[in-house]
Parts: structure tokens; C-alpha cells; sequence
């Protein structure tokens, strides 16, 4: 096996420690390589380099965000891509029951198989998109990695989202929305929150949409409606105790693809990262089913 390790020095818990995994691709006969991605070096143009090298598995050694990086660029290839986890939340090896102990999720990984997942697009009114892996949200979630401090990030983790959501929260009212499910009017209303899901697990211990699932071409939305103090309070309490919100504040559904209708600017994230434009007007969130190739804990 050819394989490439790209890790990202500049994430919570620092670059990954990859003196500690290579001793077990050398025993299993891999030959691999490591580049450490540099700020502002575009995920397509690392896997680029990767394939013309004669790469056949990428390995993402980082957290979600440059998961969802490289996992978009690979989408477009025959690499696959495999998973060290190194990030802050690593919500996505968690789903995935890879191992956040180096050795053990490299011991894995050269015992596993390819499995294919699926990806979230992002669709907006202007012809731009992007994908995810893990979650697109729009509201709560989004003011508070925008106000989350990047460098503070680096050195508490998730310690500074907290923060950031606390310093957001004040400012924030709910937007209106409308949305559609395949086509179909589904809902309309007043929100604090859309949170469209292809894992269950959200935030590390949150589960807003548990019947979400990675491999069954489906994506699973959530919207976070309570109003007035006492909705809130249940919606809160519910978040806190078991992990997803109180049926009275919230409103779920299940599809290929949710069309929104923004009223005002809205801000949003993929899989924990800001997005740098306020979201308005239309937005299209679907799903792309078996669109990504992953060497997977034969479990």
C-alpha cells in the first residue's frame, strides 16, 4: 500500500505524532510519506499532488475540519481515504469507532476494509457549494464558532468554543425559514437553529439527529423552534441531560435533499468550521450517497 499522511500542524492538539504510527504501516509493508498542510494550501491541491505521486491512500491525520477538506477533494478521485484522529472534537472518528490512540487507530486501519460513505453538499444561490462530512448547521451553532477565538482554540480546544457561543448567544434572535423536503413543503416558521446531520453524533456527546446514519444515502435535519422562556428551559435541559433537543422545541426530518428559504442573514459552518459569508436567500443541502471511499475498522 502506497499511502500519504497529511496532518495539520496547527490544530488543537498540536501536529500529529506520527514517529508513533509509522513503525506499524512499516511492519504491515506500506510505504508511506507525510506532509504537514500548510495555512491557506487548498485540500484539492494536496490530493492532487497525492495521486500524481502514485498515492492510493490518503490519510487524514487532524480533526473534522481538514477531514472535511480532504475528504471533498478525494470524492473526485479513486483514492480512499483513511482516518487518524488528531483534532479537537474528532466528532467523526467517534462515529466511526476508530480509536483516538495513534497506535491503535493505525493498527486498525491497515486492518480494515474500504467501506463507502456518504457526503452533505451546500448549495447556495449563486452557484457556489461545498461539502461536509459530519454536519451543516445554520444559526446557534454558527455565531458561536464565529465568535470563538482561533488562537484560544488552539490552546483550551473546546473549552473556547463554549466561550464563543457564550459571547454569541446575547445578540442572536431566531430567523425565519422555510423548507422543503424533496420537493415537498415541509415547514415554515421561526428558528434557533437548522442543523442538517449525516452522523448521529454531534459536538462529541450531542445527538440532535440519533437516527442519522453515514451509509444510508439520507441526510437528517434538525430545527431548533422553542419559543418563550419555558420552551427554551426544556430545550436546554433536554440538550444537557440527553443530548438532543425536547420534542416541543424541535422539529426533525429525514431526505435527499432540504431547500431553505432564508428571510435575513443567516450564519452558518460545515463540520465546525465558520463559513465566511452570512447565508441568505436560498440555500440546498443534499446528499451525495456512497461518494467517499474509507479504509474503516473491520468491526
Amino acid at each position: 500500500m502506497r499511502a500519504r499522511i497529511i496532518d495539520n500542524p496547527y490544530s488543537f492538539r498540536g501536529p500529529y505524532p506520527v514517529a508513533r504510527v509509522l513503525p506499524t504501516f512499516a511492519a504491515a509493508g506500506w510505504e508511506v510519506d507525510v506532509v504537514h498542510r500548510l495555512p491557506g494550501l487548498a485540500g484539492g491541491r494536496l490530493i492532487s499532488e497525492a495521486a500524481a505521486a502514485g498515492v492510493e491512500l490518503v490519510i487524514a491525520a487532524g480533526g473534522d475540519g481538514t477531514l472535511r477538506d480532504l475528504a471533498s477533494a478525494i470524492a473526485d478521485t479513486p483514492l480512499a481515504l483513511g482516518i487518524l484522529p488528531g483534532g479537537t472534537a474528532n466528532v467523526v472518528a467517534r462515529e466511526l469507532s476508530i480509536p483516538l490512540r495513534p497506535e491503535w487507530a493505525a493498527r486498525l486501519l491497515v486492518n480494515g476494509r474500504t467501506r463507502y460513505l456518504d457526503l452533505g453538499r451546500l448549495g447556495l444561490e449563486d452557484g457556489r457549494w461545498a461539502r461536509f462530512v459530519l454536519a451543516c448547521g445554520l444559526g446557534l451553532d454558527a455565531a458561536g464558532l464565529r465568535a470563538t477565538d482561533a488562537g484560544l482554540k488552539r490552546r483550551v480546544g473546546p473549552l473556547a468554543i463554549c466561550l464563543g457561543l457564550v459571547r454569541a448567544v446575547p445578540d442572536l434572535r431566531r430567523f425565519e425559514a422555510r423548507l422543503c423536503v424533496d420537493g415537498a413543503p415541509a415547514w415554515e416558521g421561526r428558528a434557533w437553529q437548522v442543523l442538517a446531520s449525516n452522523t448521529a453524533r454531534y459536538a462529541v456527546w450531542l445527538r440532535p439527529s440519533p437516527a442519522a446514519l453515514l451509509d444510508d444515502g439520507l441526510l437528517d435535519l434538525c430545527l431548533v423552534t422553542a419559543s418563550g422562556p419555558r420552551a427554551a428551559a426544556r430545550t436546554l435541559g433536554s440538550f444537557a441531560v440527553r443530548g438532543r433537543p425536547d420534542a416541543s422545541g424541535a422539529r426533525w426530518f429525514q431526505g435527499r435533499a432540504f431547500e431553505l428559504e432564508l428571510d435575513g442573514l443567516v450564519p452558518g459552518q460545515l463540520d465546525g468550521s465558520p463559513l465566511a459569508p452570512l447565508l441568505a436567500g436560498r440555500v440546498r443541502l443534499t446528499v451525495e450517497p456512497g461518494a467517499l471511499a474509507v479504509r474503516l475498522p473491520d468491526l
